[in-house]
């Protein structure tokens, strides 16, 4: 279902306007205040949240990536906070009542309530199917479908494709997986749609200039996205810079600066560092339980890439039989869409190398707490690429070259981006699309997606 982008973010206004009246409510129960004043102030103060978001675009936000969305909903609920707290100390100075100081404590608790309501919101409003907003296409062929694939990849984005149109082929379909494929002069067709629909999206490569300028001039659409040809280039970091009359996108470098990568290493020091040590109890009880569930060792040590010609031993939590190609080779002959299955995903959903106490270890993925090790070590990285393994190495083809830029992460962009449901491929892909745009929020949206599906136990 598809509504429109003034209904999506009535909704996210609609959802915060009660998280921000349920903390009032806590805070008139809790401090017994009877006074009108302070009252009104701390509604004033909480209604700051709301401003600032809208300030920050995030009613509803389409088409922001999960990094740059979360980086405004902290920008944004730091500032309501700073802003909140600047009121009370002014309204306090003014009135001389020191008693206003007890209007603190909401504020706070608004914006710890907010910000973690904020995905929750948005996830709630996607079951509902109040999230995505209708989309126009314009272009055909596999530059048209690889789009609509895009949107449907991303679901956050907000985006849906409820239309294609296209000009250039001589012949084309009535539809594209349940869309319709419609020429220029049918659009009037879809008048109900449009009357909704605030954003079209043009590929560049597969429509006519004069086509495009057309689009531009008509005013049908609010906001014209262009797909360019080197979209596989471009990153969040990527600017748009006039040359002369021109306009020209400045490509962002794929290679962190030295600060970053500076950063990056130090969280990964004292990240890894302290889980260690915090983690110890438990990599005990985990030790003792795979070595009562099934004979072999403990830890499971395997060559892993490391970029160029360069190679690591990663280590695990054993989550496998020692002898689970045998019962792997066995089960394909019983089951040879097992096979099929395990060529295309390189996972099975019911495989029969895995232990008892190795699917719990998969599911909650305990099973990769010892790749702290090799992040303290410096041979990973707490997020980054998947760890390939090096028969996989050659299937990268080249994407090789771009995963070699970083280290290899415990988790990662597919890892906590429906990691069971992906192709290899596809894999690759979301790879790559992180070292195109990997930064200090990426990195933090991904390590909170982690724990999420730690706790949901969303591994395999």
């Amino acid at each position: 279902m598809a509504v429109s982008e003034r209904s999506a973010g009535l909704g996210l206004v609609v959802i915060d306007l009660s998280l921000i009246l349920l903390v009032f409510c806590v805070a008139l129960a809790a401090s017994g205040w009877r006074g009108f004043g302070a009252q009104f102030l701390t509604l004033l103060q909480l209604s700051t949240f709301i401003g600032w978001k809208l300030l920050f675009g995030l009613y509803p936000g389409h088409g922001l990536a999960r990094a740059q969305r979360m980086q405004k909903v902290v920008l944004a609920t730091a500032a309501a906070v700073v802003t909140s707290l600047g009121i009370v100390e002014i309204v306090r100075w003014i009135l001389d009542d020191p008693d206003l100081r007890l209007v603190f404590w909401p504020v706070l608790l608004a914006g710890v309530v907010l910000g973690i309501g904020e995905p929750v919101a948005r996830r709630l409003m996607m079951r509902l199917g109040r999230w995505q907003q209708p989309v126009f296409i314009f272009g055909g062929g596999d530059a048209a479908a690889s789009v609509v694939r895009q949107l449907a990849f991303y679901p956050h984005l907000g985006l849906r494709a409820v239309c294609i149109v296209d000009e250039g082929s001589i012949y084309i379909t009535d539809d594209y997986q349940g869309i319709p494929v419609i020429r220029f002069r049918e659009l009037g067709e879809h008048a109900a749609l449009l009357n909704i629909t605030t954003t079209a999206i043009i590929v560049e490569q597969s429509v006519e200039r004069s086509f495009i300028l057309r689009l531009y001039t008509t005013g049908i659409f609010e906001k014209v996205l262009l797909v360019p040809n080197c979209h596989d280039l471009i990153s969040l970091g990527s600017i748009v810079r006039p040359v002369g009359g021109m306009l020209a996108i400045q490509a962002g470098s794929e290679r962190p600066s030295p600060l970053s990568a500076w950063v990056k290493r130090s969280v990964d020091k004292i990240g890894s560092g302290a889980a260690l040590v915090i983690l110890s109890p438990l990599f005990a009880l985990i030790l003792a339980m795979v070595r009562a569930d099934s004979p072999g060792p403990a830890i499971f040590s395997q060559p892993r890439w490391a970029g160029a010609d360069q190679q690591f031993t990663a280590m695990k939590f054993r989550t496998m039989y020692t002898d689970g190609e045998r019962r792997l080779r066995r089960h394909f002959l019983n089951d040879p869409e097992a096979e099929q299955e395990y060529a295309r995903f390189r996972k099975l959903d019911n495989d029969p190398r895995v232990t008892k106490i190795g699917r719990f270890l998969r599911a909650t993925s305990l099973d990769e707490l010892p790749q702290l090790i090799n992040v303290w070590r410096g041979e990973m990285s707490l997020v980054g690429p998947r760890p390939y393994t090096m028969d996989e190495v050659g299937k990268l083809g080249p994407a090789t070259d771009m995963l070699s830029i970083v280290r290899p992460g415990i988790t990662g962009f597919w890892q906590v981006s429906g990691r069971n449901q992906r192709t290899f491929r596809e894999r690759i892909e979301m790879d790559c699309y992180y070292v195109r745009n990997h930064s200090i929020w990426f990195d933090l949206w991904i390590l909170y997606r982690t724990v999420i599906a730690v706790i949901a136990r969303e591994g395999k």
